[in-house]
């Protein structure tokens, strides 16, 4: 996001059905533009672009991780590549959203965190079912001694 504009600029990368349902959130949400596409390939980036309504369609994830107008990068790839294109949206100087699992062990998620300070942008791992009723209800239970 530049100083000249409060217009929070998204790249996603990947093309599958996560990618989508964020799409469409991201789409809703006030002073939010989804700028920008990467997929393994240029077909991928086209096809989901266009479904979207996506103007920059990138055939690979590393592309769309560099453009320069892009401020945030929402991690959607397969997720044995999420500790790789979190390290590359960080490497581009974007604020990075990956979704889950953002690393197989906390050695890993040290270096994603560690890359990310040292580069001073923030890195969100977006475990949202901790959020989901049923979660809260288990942790009720759990506080109050009848399990666990």
């Amino acid at each position: 996001m530049t100083e000249a504009t409060s217009t929070v600029r998204w790249a996603i990368l990947g093309s599958g059905a996560i990618a989508s349902d964020m799409v469409q959130i991201l789409k809703q949400l006030p002073n939010c533009e989804v700028l920008a596409v990467g997929s393994r390939s240029v077909e991928g980036a086209k096809r989901f672009g266009d479904r979207w309504g996506i103007p920059r369609q990138y055939g690979s994830y590393e592309e769309a991780a560099s453009d320069k107008d892009v401020d945030v990068c929402y991690i959607a790839t397969p997720s044995l590549r999420h500790p790789q294109d979190c390290l590359l949206a960080i490497k581009n100087g974007k604020a990075v959203l990956c979704e889950k699992s953002m690393a197989p062990n906390d050695t890993i998620a040290k270096e994603i965190f560690d890359a990310a300070k040292k580069a001073n942008v923030l890195v969100v791992h977006g475990v949202w079912s901790r959020f989901f009723p049923a979660m809260q209800k288990v942790r009720q239970l759990i506080d109050s001694g009848e399990i666990g």
